[in-house]
Formats: structure tokens, C-alpha cells, sequence
């Protein structure tokens, strides 16, 4: 795993190369009914096993296969339906696994949920979508569960840190807290202070099986989409932790006859500048003139400040089609094209969006729209900005960047 010196460094040299890129709905209430003559227990409540067939009031069928990691049949497996945006507060459904693994849950209205299914230290979660008829969700393998730990920003506060969609909590001591036992997946972790003028705040994280992870910066689920406000002073995103996902990190690149001002340590080429206790990105730097090679091909001076999405890899995007807009606040001298890329496609198509703003020298909230056919952004690796200069200099303060609208369950599914 790289430290964010040596990342920042490696993603330099590698996007000269090209080579470079980047990676819930509010559900109807849920009425669950076991078949196979198990007993169904909603929050203490015994329900009788029965239902309908999907198209009638009663609602849709679940079905699915729990195996063990060496795949044999999980049997009495415990298996759990919830509302994909519950908190552990309203009712939730519980059964166990039959001796082949085999799990039936029948009325259940259209939604989104997550199954979660546990057997001796070993989990798993399944996002399901019900919109009209039956979901056969197939078979799938429980595996090692895995462990989250983290701050939530103030060491004063208290409260409880649960998962969204599962029935997981913990209570938060000195502001830090650890949760145990998670299937492997991405999780959306909320903060709920025990105090009544302190707003709830979240962050998203990706989890493997058997793993510890450090969760990223919480941020108030006013702004649940809020992708980086730099106050955990990193140079990674908060959606995706290193330790488990090596994405999501920021990086400064430029040309060969660009000087930057800000060299912090060996390869910083940034700096998080603090004002007041916001801490925001902070880049500058002196553009040379255009340099020609010995066949007279002209090379422009160009720098580019930008984050990725999802990994290292191409090939791991984020769908944020659902998204109705990117915000953020900058200021600086000249000016800045935004991009939203996906660098999978041809070099003349990967810039999905370029909208150009003027800087100032006072903080300004760009919000870019998205077009309203949103296809192409089914893929997003990258958002980034490219700078334009006043008198061969230019100089950008970024922050608190957000994604405005749009459905947390599908965005980091990928």
C-alpha cells in the first residue's frame, strides 16, 4: 500500500503515461412472511408463515441459496431482510436458513433492502431491489467477517455509530469507535450524537472479508454525498479507504515546463491550507513558455488538479447517473475547466463534462450540472480541474466538493 508521498509521486509519473484513472432510497415498509414452515420474527413479533404471489397486495418473493466459504449449504444460517435506509429503529425481519441453506421470504413490498446472512464468524450482504415481481438472488457464499474502526472527528463527543441497512452499533467512547462482524461489502456508517444540537453525520466505506479497516472522515448527513471537505487532512477521498480499496486519492500533475510552488516533504505537490480551522486544497504554480522538440511539435505548459472515483484501475468506476449535479467551493487567480472523466473511453470522448469558471479572490459554490441524459456517467473515474493562467501564473483553493442528489446504494456499487 502506498503512503500519499509515494502515491502522489507514482500517480504523477503514471498519468504522463496515461495510464492513470479513477473510480438509498427511503424504501416502502417491509411485510415478510417465511415459507418452508419456518416461524418469521419481526422485532419481537411472531409472524405466521404464508404471503402471496408477487402481483398480489401482499407483495414479491425473495429467494436464495446461503453457502458457507466452502461452499456447503449454511445451514440454519440467520438471515435478516431491512429496509436499505433503516437504522436498526423500525421493524426488521429475521429467519433462519433451512438444513440446505435455502431461505423463501414472500410479501415483500417494492424497495430496496440489504439481506444480510451470519453463521460462525462468517457473513454476507445482498443488496435487493423488489419493483414488481420475484427476485431469485441465486446462490451465495458467506464470507470472514470484517472489522471497522475509527473517529468521529471530536474526541467530546458520544453517542452511537451504526451501519445503515444492518443491525450493527456500537457505542462511541472518547470520539472513537470499533464495530465488529461485518459482512464484506460497502458500508454506510452513521453517527447519531447523544446530544440533541449536534446534527447525525456519515461516511461511506468499502470492507473486505476477514480485514480491519479505518473509516474516512463522517460528515453531516445534511451533505450525505459531501465526497471531500480535507478536514481529516489526507490526500484521499472519504469513500475509499486505502487500506482496503487504494482509490479515491488526490493528486496534482503537470508539464514539464510548469514549476509548482508547493514541494511539502519529498513529493507534496499541494499543499491543505488551513484557514480559521477549514482546511481546504491549496495549489499553485508558474507556467514557462511552450517548448518545441526537434521535429517543431509545440508542447503548451498544463497542470491539472483532480481526484479519482474508484482505483487505481480503470476498470473500477463509479455510477453516478443518478447525481444531479457536482458542487464545490474555490477561489484563486485565473481561471479552472472542471471535468468529469471517464478514462476508459477513446482520448477524444473521456471528458464527459468541461465547464470553465473564472476565479476570484473571495470563495465562490460552483454547481455543475449534469445533462439530463445521464447514461455516459454510468462510468466516472475522475473529477478534475484544469488550470488556466493570468500572466503565466495561476493559483486554486478547492474544497468541500459534493455530489447533489443521487442514490447512495448505486453510486459506489461498483
Amino acid at each position: 500500500m502506498f503512503k500519499a508521498p509515494e502515491f502522489l509521486y507514482l500517480s504523477r509519473v503514471l498519468r504522463k503515461h496515461g495510464n492513470i484513472s479513477s473510480m438509498l432510497k427511503t424504501a416502502s415498509s417491509v411485510s415478510l412472511a417465511l415459507s418452508m414452515g419456518l416461524g418469521l420474527v419481526a422485532c419481537g413479533e411472531t409472524k405466521t408463515a404464508g404471503g402471496g404471489p408477487s402481483g398480489t397486495e401482499a407483495g414479491n418473493a425473495i429467494t436464495a441459496q446461503i453457502l458457507t466459504a466452502e461452499k456447503s449449504p449454511a445451514a440454519l444460517a440467520k438471515v435478516r431482510l431491512m429496509d436499505s435506509e433503516d437504522l436498526g429503529n423500525e421493524k426488521a425481519y429475521s429467519a433462519e436458513a433451512d438444513k440446505n441453506g435455502n431461505v423463501i421470504i414472500e410479501g415483500v413490498a417494492d424497495g430496496d433492502y440489504t439481506l444480510e446472512a451470519k453463521l460462525d464468524g462468517e457473513a454476507l450482504q445482498i443488496p435487493v431491489k423488489v419493483a414488481g415481481e420475484n427476485v431469485d438472488l441465486g446462490k451465495d457464499r458467506l464470507k470472514k467477517t470484517a472489522t471497522v474502526s475509527g473517529s468521529v472527528g471530536d474526541k467530546s463527543l458520544k453517542g452511537t455509530v451504526k451501519v445503515r441497512g444492518l443491525k450493527h452499533s456500537t457505542l462511541v467512547e472518547d470520539g472513537n469507535f470499533t464495530l465488529d462482524s461485518l459482512p464484506e461489502g460497502v458500508l454506510s456508517l452513521v453517527f447519531i450524537p447523544d446530544v440533541e444540537d449536534v446534527d447525525t453525520s456519515s461516511t461511506y466505506l468499502k470492507v473486505l472479508a476477514g480485514e480491519s479497516t479505518v473509516s474516512g472522515t463522517f460528515a453531516d448527513e445534511s451533505r450525505a454525498l459531501l465526497l471531500e471537505d480535507f478536514q481529516d487532512s489526507n490526500y484521499q477521498n472519504r469513500f475509499m479507504p486505502a487500506r482496503t480499496y487504494d482509490g479515491g486519492w488526490w493528486y496534482f500533475d503537470f508539464a514539464d515546463n510548469v514549476t509548482p510552488d508547493f514541494i511539502i516533504g519529498e513529493n507534496h505537490l499541494f499543499t491543505l491550507a488551513n484557514e480559521d480551522g477549514n482546511i481546504s486544497a491549496h495549489v499553485a504554480a508558474h507556467f514557462g513558455d511552450i517548448v518545441k522538440d526537434s521535429s517543431g511539435n509545440a508542447y503548451w505548459p498544463w497542470a491539472t488538479m483532480g481526484v479519482e472515483l474508484g482505483k487505481s484501475d480503470k476498470a473500477l468506476c463509479n455510477d453516478i447517473s443518478s447525481v444531479d449535479s457536482v458542487a464545490f467551493r474555490i477561489k484563486g487567480i485565473g481561471s479552472v475547466v472542471f471535468n468529469i472523466i471517464d478514462s476508459n473511453l477513446k482520448p477524444d470522448h473521456q471528458k464527459l463534462i468541461q465547464s470553465e469558471y473564472g476565479l476570484d479572490s473571495v470563495w465562490v459554490r460552483v454547481s455543475v450540472p449534469l445533462p439530463a441524459d445521464k447514461a455516459a456517467f454510468k462510468c466516472v473515474n475522475q473529477l478534475a480541474w484544469d488550470f488556466k493562467t493570468i500572466d503565466g501564473y495561476a493559483e486554486v483553493w478547492l474544497d468541500d466538493v459534493e455530489l447533489i442528489g443521487g442514490d447512495r446504494l448505486s453510486i459506489w456499487e461498483k
